[in-house]
């Protein structure tokens, strides 16, 4: 009976030996160093650089042919990536360079619905004056005065009130 017990014992560590062997063996290959990254995409370059708040890359992407309407991944476009990181002065260059303030994302998300979401009445404030369109509602069903009440930002509230 011992013997049974002992056999089956090293049949179950032995599987779990190898098994251990094949996770470690599959992490050591996972990176091959001659490997070649692609460059990143002038699109691409361009998002960052509004995260980053850097102006003078982001002119310098659009000098260069990159749409100001281009879209993430999300669907995001450089203006809601802007009022997502509360970059005024971006957003205001990308308005005056003629960006869309009504585009939305995959989930119906406008750059004015990212500025309510951060609390952020002076971006709120600029794309109402540029156009946004403020009775939009996500593809849940959430209007911006929603999102406004759910947040706690009665200054946006308030601010959306006197547009009726």
């Amino acid at each position: 009976m011992l013997q049974v017990l002992s056999s089956r014992f090293l049949i179950q560590i032995h599987s779990f030996v190898i098994f251990l062997l094949l996770v470690g063996f599959s992490f050591s290959c996972t990176e091959d160093e001659t490997v070649i990254k692609a460059p990143m995409s002038r699109e691409h370059r361009l998002f960052l650089a509004v995260e980053k708040g850097n102006l003078e890359l982001v002119k310098e992407l659009l000098s260069e042919g990159v749409s100001i309407n281009a879209k993430d991944s999300l669907g995001n476009s450089p203006l809601i990536k802007a009022a997502d990181e509360e970059e005024l002065v971006i957003a205001k260059f990308l308005i005056q360079r003629g960006a869309n303030v009504n585009l939305r994302n995959l989930t119906g998300e406008t750059a004015i619905y990212r500025a309510v979401y951060r609390g952020n009445l002076d971006l709120v404030k600029l794309l109402v004056g540029a156009g946004a369109e403020t009775k939009v509602k996500t593809v849940g069903g959430i209007s911006l005065a929603e999102l406004a009440e759910e947040r706690g930002e009665e200054g946006i509230l308030k601010y959306l009130s006197s547009l009726k």
